[in-house]
């Protein structure tokens, strides 16, 4: 008998947590930030910024680049016919082009990196405070990110992507 009423209190031991986040009250919400990043309009246009900055960025490097090949090749045409002397000046002046711009590629890659980096940063508070008060007036006790460690499984109707989506697009800036 003592073996059976020990069994009931481990049992209920057990069961009383997961009973607890079974209740109505308390719900869980899952966001796909990927689906996120897909539908958010407003997510759309930071990247399309982002974009364009990395377009002149490149346009930029793509020009100093070609101005390197450009004074390579002359180069190449021209040491048959340079003097010594002539020849280590012009030697010198494409080592200096060829260092610059590998300074350039460093730089806008770390700009580039910088610039991504802030957006991230940006776009995750807002998408945070959004869906603390989503959390708050919505009666969730967790809302987890999908791609979240440890979370293997969820039911489709934890999915509140839409209504973060629509509350993100829809915040003032």
């Amino acid at each position: 008998m003592k073996k059976m009423t020990l069994f009931f209190v481990a049992l209920l031991l057990v069961i009383t947590p997961w009973s607890a986040l079974a209740l109505d009250k308390d719900k869980v919400g899952v966001i796909d930030m990927q689906k996120f990043q897909q539908e958010s309009k407003r997510f759309q246009k930071v990247r399309a910024d982002l974009k364009k900055k990395f377009e002149v960025l490149q346009k930029k490097l793509d020009k100093e680049k070609a101005d390197l090949a450009k004074l390579e090749e002359e180069f190449k045409k021209q040491s048959m016919m340079l003097s010594l002397d002539a020849k280590q000046d012009k030697k010198k002046e494409v080592e200096r082009k060829r260092r610059y711009y590998k300074y350039l590629y460093t730089e806008y890659t770390q700009e580039m990196k910088d610039a991504e980096l802030d957006a991230r940063k940006k776009v995750g508070k807002e998408v945070e405070k959004i869906v603390g008060k989503m959390g708050e007036s919505g009666g969730y006790v967790m809302i987890f990110e999908r791609q979240a460690p440890g979370l293997i499984y969820y039911d489709d109707s934890l999915d509140i992507t839409e209504k973060v989506v629509n509350a993100y697009d829809g915040a003032t800036k």
